[in-house]
């Protein structure tokens, strides 16, 4: 089986259901066993398909951009329409009508849309109304009788709510809040693939020490044997035996801590890497392919990392968003204080059609009732003949406008606030920055003379131990410098994992660890 195919089918194996939907009891998960031969981009790459934590920020932005898009909702049109039948009968004491009970049969309704447009916050309406009423009314001419008409509005506000309405400063700060929260993205996903390298260079060290350690045990129960054939010949005494015993078992004790701080970072990095496929019984153990001792000596310069970071970091543009995000709320909140003024527009035609009136009696000396017969759709006709415009001003303003003023102090207090912490957080990253170039550097420096630390200490040991075959040392002093060989190697070890680690940190100080590693957050950013 290939390494890919190998990552492929843990990947599978810790979630066998999840396109189907349904979430199994964690204990019945496929466990995971045996040994994974596994590199540093392969462990990054693995993270990024099944830690956890990934996958919970990974909603975030999508949430955000549903906001975003939900903010546009506020500016669909609306089509209404309302329908109604009312018979009304009422007594009647006046004569001329004819009649004593009026009754009236109405049947109308209205149809039409309304709405916002963006930007300039105008409100239009388009409506188109009938109407068909009977009526046994003496003086009603009509019956029944039909009437119709459109109308077409708008609402322009001239001051208050021009550009900086509500529902377009929604649209703006919700847009900004989805590409702030796709920074924050971008954030989380550096810091897991610096949490991953992290771990893993700490694995790889934790295992070079549990070799030293075994080596010590080895050395230590050889000096043991070869003391106690001294002891029974008589050239060492019961004291310098003992000696050599509890070295062994200091030795003893010592690979037991540094198996179980390596059993438990092989917990950490499969958790990174694995997410959900670490379970209680697991017993995979991922072996590091990449070793810390292949390195590239950096030339750091300082100021040119600061405006790389000043450039690519997430957190600068984050914090930047928030900045623009309060300053277009503090315009919004400057333009409420701002009177109300709104023009008002509107056009219409009307019409009326219908069928004479079989009550209908003409008034004395006046015409006669007309012999008409008409439906709705005759109304029409006299849309020409009756138009209707009309042009209004609408002013208001509250009196001293308290809430409007107080809003605004408070927006321009959360603009300076967000300023600050802009400013606040460009410091951080350049203290960040120097740190991490400061550490860099010492790493490197410290790479060699652990190095030959360790040569030296080696050296000290071997000599010691041609000292105590011509007996001129004990076994206590070969103990003692075979103790501070493995301080030196353990040093070692430390140097080329603190350099990994101080690499990957100027990378992460810099914004730049995603972009040398290949990583697209575009990819990185869709659901698994």
């Amino acid at each position: 089986m290939t390494q890919r195919a190998l990552l492929l089918a843990l990947t599978l194996a810790v979630s066998p259901v999840a396109g189907l939907g349904a979430e199994p009891p964690r204990a019945s998960a496929p466990l995971l066993h045996g040994t994974l031969d596994l590199g540093l981009e392969d462990a990054v790459e693995m993270a990024l398909e099944n830690n956890l934590g990934v996958q919970v920020d990974r909603f975030d932005p999508l949430i955000a951009g549903l906001d975003a898009d939900a903010a546009w909702g506020a500016f669909d049109p609306t089509f209404f329409g309302e329908f109604g039948y009312l018979d009304d009968k009422t007594p009647n004491s006046i004569s001329f009508t004819g009649t004593k009970q009026s009754v009236i049969r109405n049947s109308d309704g209205v149809a039409g849309f309304r709405g916002l447009l963006p930007l300039l916050g105008t409100e239009y309406e388009g409506r188109f109304e009938g109407s068909r009423t009977t009526s046994n009314s003496a003086v009603e001419t009509l019956s029944p009788r039909y009437e119709s008409g459109w109308t077409l509005s708008l609402r322009q506000p001239l001051l208050k709510d021009l550009i900086w309405s509500q529902p377009w400063t929604q649209v703006r700060t919700t847009r900004i809040n989805a590409n702030g929260a796709l920074e924050e993205f971008r954030s989380a996903v550096m810091n897991l693939v610096q949490s991953v390298e992290d771990a893993y260079w700490q694995l790889s060290a934790d295992e070079e020490e549990v070799r030293v350690a075994i080596k010590s045990l080895e050395t230590a129960d050889a000096l043991l044997d070869q003391t106690r054939t001294q002891f029974e010949v008589g050239v060492v005494s019961r004291v310098e035996v003992t000696e050599a015993e509890a070295g062994l078992e200091a030795r003893r004790f010592n690979l037991i801590v540094a198996e179980n701080r390596y059993r438990n970072q092989q917990d950490v990095l499969i958790d990174l890497v694995l997410g959900p496929g670490l379970h209680a019984t697991s017993t995979l153990e991922i072996d590091p392919t990449d070793h810390p001792e292949a390195y590239v000596a950096y030339e750091i310069d300082v100021a040119e990392a600061v405006n790389n970071a000043f450039e690519h970091r997430p957190e600068l543009s984050a914090a930047r968003l928030r900045v623009e995000n309060t300053g277009i709320q503090k315009q919004a909140a400057w333009n409420q204080r701002l009177p109300e003024l709104d023009a008002v527009l509107s056009y219409g035609e009307e019409g009326l059609a219908g069928t004479t009136n079989p009550n209908c009696i003409p008034f004395p000396g006046g015409p006669a009732c007309p012999e008409v017969r008409g439906n709705l759709s005759d109304t029409t006709r006299l849309y020409d003949d009756n138009p209707a415009f009309s042009v209004r001003a609408q002013f208001s303003i509250p009196i001293p406008n308290t809430a409007a003023r107080k809003t605004y102090d408070r927006r321009e207090l959360e603009q300076q606030r967000a300023q600050t912490r802009l400013r606040q957080l460009e410091q951080q990253i350049i203290l960040e920055v120097r740190r991490a170039s400061r550490n860099l550097e010492a790493a490197q420096s410290g790479i060699e003379s652990a190095r030959r630390a360790a040569e030296a200490s080696q050296e000290q040991l071997r000599a010691e131990r041609i000292r105590l075959e011509y007996g001129e040392s004990t076994p206590f002093d070969v103990l003692l410098r075979e103790e501070k060989l493995v301080d030196r190697e353990v040093d070692r070890i430390e140097a080329y994992r603190a350099y990994q680690s101080s690499a990957t940190a100027l990378d992460r100080a810099q914004g730049t660890i995603l972009r040398n590693r290949n990583i697209r957050i575009e990819a990185a950013s869709s659901l698994r």
